[in-house]
């Protein structure tokens, strides 16, 4: 049977008021998940004492006889220690943000901390609360806008309806709470503006780097 059409006027919420939301998200995330790793890379690294006294004795070994440590073995060793925090990391903030935005958007407040704080909500195509499954099938389709290069995010910024790719894909729309009131609040844009001069600085920095580079193979 076909839906009826939309009765309501949207109020897509912008690009970057979505991205600061995000941001906010993903630290308070990073949060939580850099107190889990920590914890559990104590634990990891209880378990591998003997492993880290082995490799700690072999560098002081080979220092003392004035050897050059194997690189090799040295990768070899972080890694069964490193790698299993990382896996770690990866999994919980994958289950942890899955919760998170499936819940707080399917829930009364149809947003995040960080949406609310901007004044966006979640609804589906029609204007209406999403529900459990859609929010969690909207979480699972946010994969393809990074599969995509972030181009996936890229389309709320030039699409008449302001929708990402997981937008469409789950039938969902980002729309302001307050139709009245779209304007981003002056904090917000302090942020973009930071985040534009680290990615500023950060292409200097490259640039600098491979013309140091190239002067020194001149320099050969």
């Amino acid at each position: 049977m076909p839906r009826p059409e939309m009765n309501y006027t949207p109020s897509p919420a912008g690009f970057w008021k979505r991205y600061v939301a995000y941001f906010i998200d993903i630290v308070l995330l990073y949060i939580v998940v850099e107190i889990l790793s920590t914890i559990y890379f104590s634990f990891q690294a209880y378990s591998q004492a003997a492993l880290l006294k082995d490799l700690l004795g072999s560098l002081n070994a080979a220092g003392e006889q004035g050897e050059t440590p194997d690189p090799l073995v040295i990768m070899k060793s972080l890694e069964a220690i490193l790698l299993p925090s990382l896996i770690f990391s990866s999994v919980a903030y994958f289950i942890l943000a899955g919760i998170y935005f499936s819940w707080m958007e399917s829930s009364l407040y149809q947003a995040t901390l960080g949406k609310r704080l901007l004044g966006i909500k979640v609804t589906n195509y029609f204007g209406e609360p999403i529900k459990l499954p859609q929010a969690i099938g909207r979480y699972l389709a946010s994969t393809l806008s990074w599969i995509t290069l972030n181009l996936g995010h890229a389309l709320a910024a030039w699409t008449p309806q302001r929708r990402a790719l997981h937008d469409y894909v789950a039938g969902t729309r980002v729309e302001n709470i307050d139709p009245k009131n779209t304007v981003m609040p002056l904090w917000a844009w302090i942020i973009i503006g930071i985040h534009a001069l680290i990615f500023l600085g950060t292409i200097i920095l490259l640039f600098l780097m491979v013309l140091l580079y190239m002067q020194m193979l001149s320099a050969i």
